[in-house]
């Protein structure tokens, strides 16, 4: 499986919102399975890309080293960080963990546009979690983006830990049971 994590860099994260971000992101890190492939996009005004493909599990702590690096600062792209992660995904099943405390205000801000704009870039295999960070979340973005790309999303309050939230999440879909299930019965499918 490939997974993708997508965090918000932007300068409203600053502080304790962007700790508990890259805490979140070395967590999932530090549990890739070892045959999963990752990569990381930082975005504010724009966007960081960790690695120009898909790394295997072992490159993960250089990842997670990376990300600690980095600090918050910029506007809010999402558009363009996710559609960037879209034209990543290859062949095999991709999980993409996506996390942010604002709303569009850099490239694309209008939701409908950016909605439309994933759409158009999302293969069948993509499947986007989202973790809304606070007050001031776009929550029809978001909402819209788990109901379309067959997620599910969370959202975490100014006193409550995004980080744990994350790793929840990751725990529950890191080895998952059954994926794209179809069911025949008597020439029935479902």
């Amino acid at each position: 499986r490939d997974i993708i994590l997508v965090v918000d860099q932007s300068g409203s994260m600053d502080g304790a919102k962007w700790e508990q971000a890259r805490a979140a992101a070395t967590y999932v890190l530090n549990n890739l399975n070892e045959n999963d492939r990752f990569n990381v996009i930082l975005f504010s005004t724009g966007w960081r890309i960790f690695s120009s493909e898909l790394e295997p599990a072992s490159n993960a702590a250089e990842a997670a080293a990376w990300v600690n690096g980095q600090f918050a600062e910029g506007g809010t792209d999402i558009n363009g960080a996710l559609t960037t992660a879209l034209d990543m995904v290859q062949e095999r099943t991709t999980t993409i963990l996506f996390v942010t405390d604002g709303v569009p205000t850099e490239g694309e801000t209008d939701v409908e546009t950016i909605i439309s704009n994933l759409n158009a870039a999302a293969p069948d295999n993509a499947r986007i979690f989202t973790f809304g960070v606070g007050d001031d979340v776009d929550t029809v973005l978001l909402d819209s983006i788990v109901r379309d790309f067959r997620g599910s999303g969370s959202y975490v309050r100014p006193t409550e830990r995004v980080d744990e939230e994350v790793a929840s999440l990751y725990t529950r879909i890191s080895a998952p049971v059954l994926t794209d299930v179809s069911l025949e019965i008597d020439g029935l499918t479902f």
